[in-house]
């Protein structure tokens, strides 16, 4: 089961790469995903896996959005966020949350640390700054850098 999943989320990440679902593009997609090596070990817990899959395939809608957003301009409003990692002992869970998090333009993730023992992601966010709040307030003027 597991191999079967690493090789359809391998074949998701070559179609979102290439954005071409010709027949010669899929083939070359399901060679690389069976060619490239697997990870073996102990079998993991399939629950935060799905999860963390989940999130990724929801960000892209997401991300779409936020580009809609981002190209109608505005200003944004700048964050530091905190968020803990799910399961930190998996590195594929940990690379789709960073992917789901990443993905869409105004996240970035600046890294992974430990705060009380617990991984914690170390996130940049922007977010666009509701409309009544982008006009400057009365006895000030715009900059010319705006």
């Amino acid at each position: 089961m597991g191999f079967l999943l690493s090789c359809l989320l391998r074949l998701l990440l070559w179609y979102l790469l290439t954005a071409d679902s010709s027949a010669v593009n899929l083939l070359i997609g399901v060679a690389l995903a069976l060619l490239l090596p697997h990870a073996e070990g102990p079998r993991q817990p399939l629950g935060p896996l799905l999860r963390a899959l989940w999130q990724a395939l929801v960000a892209v809608p997401q991300a779409y959005g936020e580009a809609l957003a981002l190209i109608g301009g505005g200003r944004e409003q700048e964050r530091w966020l905190e968020l803990p990692a799910s399961a930190p002992s998996q590195r594929l869970v940990i690379f789709l949350e960073v992917l789901a998090i990443t993905l869409t333009p105004f996240t970035l993730v600046l890294g992974l640390s430990r705060v009380d023992g617990r991984p914690i992601y170390r996130i940049h966010q922007l977010r666009p700054m509701p409309r009544h709040s982008r006009t400057a307030p009365k006895g000030t003027t715009p900059s010319s850098e705006d």
